[in-house]
């Protein structure tokens, strides 16, 4: 009985030092995770915002979703697109997508940035070919070929394809239905900014 009693001891005490360990990692090495998370998500904005954008800024609209609205002039008056991050879930994990979208709610450009999708089948969503078959695209053009659209679905991966698709259709569509909370180019915001 004492032997079980020692052994059990021994296994808490190593348990609480891997913990301890563990917990400490965690706090130094987590500041510099987030910084990373959000460099990339700066740099995923930067590459599917349309063209033209001299200046970025976020907005926060009334459903919660954070959108980055690309300004052509420094006065913020002239927007020529928005960036919002929208995300599916594929065969074995939920697919995150940046999405770049002109102010007539077309495509510009998608980066997937993170997915753990299978590999050599679903990992593909993150392939040029597969993401730039997305510009130009409008809500109704979002369809997989394998249902009747023109979206080349990945060999194999059928369901990580779908879910980007889907995704990004699903996040043109909420877009669309609050487009007068999106900030437009209008002549009245021209005059009431040189006032």
């Amino acid at each position: 009985m004492k032997y079980v009693i020692k052994l059990g001891l021994t296994l808490m005490i190593y348990a609480a030092i891997a913990g301890l360990l563990l917990g400490f990692i965690y706090t130094k090495t987590k500041p510099k995770i987030d910084e990373q998370a959000r460099l990339e998500r700066e740099q995923a904005i930067k590459e599917v915002m349309p063209p033209g954008a001299a200046v970025i800024g976020e907005d926060t609209l009334s459903n919660g979703k954070i959108i980055s609205v690309g300004y052509a002039d420094e006065s913020k008056t002239k927007p020529v697109g928005y960036a919002a991050l929208t995300a599916g879930v594929g065969f074995s994990s939920t697919i995150k997508t940046m999405v770049g979208i002109t102010t007539d709610f077309k495509v510009n450009a998608i980066k997937v940035i993170s997915q753990s999708e299978t590999p050599g089948l679903g990992t593909h969503s993150q392939d040029d070919w597969f993401q730039k078959q997305f510009a130009n695209k409008t809500i109704d053009g979002l369809l997989v070929n394998k249902d009747g659209g023109t979206i080349k679905a990945i060999t194999g991966a059928t369901i990580s394809s779908r879910a980007v698709t889907n995704s990004i259709k699903k996040l043109l569509i909420e877009l669309k239905s609050i487009e007068n909370e999106l900030p437009h180019y209008t002549e009245q915001a021209v005059s009431d900014s040189s006032i």
